[in-house]
């Protein structure tokens, strides 16, 4: 492991966390919106103004890893990090991913989070588990046998509401709560019992399967995301709550990867 600290970025389809390790630890995080669309100019001045709330400077970052599902953000990230960290960016991907084996017949598919999350998993010594990724997709993430093995994508909870409520002229967006109970009395809580009961149940059902076809019914099954702690509290089928799973993964890419980001001249910022 190299010494000193690490940066990493998490750049998601609604939210983008940023972190710092000291080693093997989180010290900081904060979670920004993502926008739409975003420049380099822009990245940097929200980098440059984290890190002055922070007690590591610039000069004291080791390494740099990136991980976005948002392709069009990912030069800016690169364009700013490298130049105000002055360090070369990992970026997490089928080619920069410390050999896990990856089961897609086009590996390129797999996303960078998940890749993340199987990673994080192995380098603390499992071969076999699941991860519940709750975003604004919810994945379901399979480490199998040290590599990772695929599967499942489904629609996340603000996004099922956001469908919902689009699309129903009568039904109004709603606060995120758990009702008292599943009957509901009233539209708003019918729609949040839908949303967390139904989605509750949708989880459960789907790592039970997850487990049959595994064959093991003893796989540790870890959540991670912004709707992971909503969720844990009120069921059984989820081991282990951790909100940096991702972080640990792109940070084992800062540090161990071995295809820095090569980007040309192009771009008007910077």
């Amino acid at each position: 492991m190299k010494n000193g600290h690490s940066l990493v970025v998490d750049v998601g389809n609604s939210h983008t966390v940023v972190g710092i390790f000291d080693g093997d630890k989180v010290v900081n995080h904060w979670r920004l919106t993502t926008r739409q669309q975003t420049t380099s100019d822009e990245v940097l001045n929200r980098i440059s103004g984290l890190l002055r709330f922070s007690d590591v400077k610039s000069s004291q970052i080791n390494c740099v890893g990136l991980s976005t599902v948002v392709p069009s953000h990912e030069r800016p990230w690169i364009k700013a990090l490298e130049f105000f960290i002055k360090k070369p960016v990992q970026v997490v991907s089928s080619r920069n991913c410390l050999g896990l084996s990856i089961a897609y017949p086009d590996p390129s598919a797999a996303g960078s989070d998940r890749l993340a999350n199987v990673l994080a998993l192995r380098e603390r010594g499992y071969t076999d588990a699941i991860v519940v990724d709750m975003g604004t997709a919810t994945t379901f993430d399979v480490l199998k046998d040290g590599g990772f093995a695929g599967g499942i994508i489904i629609p996340g909870i603000s996004t099922s509401l956001d469908a919902l409520t689009e699309n129903a002229a009568r039904l109004l967006p709603v606060t995120i709560e758990w009702p008292a109970q599943i009957i509901a009395d009233n539209p708003d809580d019918a729609i949040r019992s839908g949303l967390l009961y139904g989605f509750r149940a949708e989880l459960e059902a789907l790592i039970a399967q997850i487990k049959q076809e595994l064959g093991k019914d003893d796989v540790p099954v870890f959540a991670t995301g912004g709707w992971g702690k909503t969720i844990v509290k009120r069921t059984h089928s989820i081991n282990i709550y951790d909100p940096y799973l991702t972080m640990e993964g792109i940070r084992l890419v800062a540090e161990h990867g071995s295809d820095p980001a090569q980007l040309d001249e192009e771009g008007d910022e910077v």
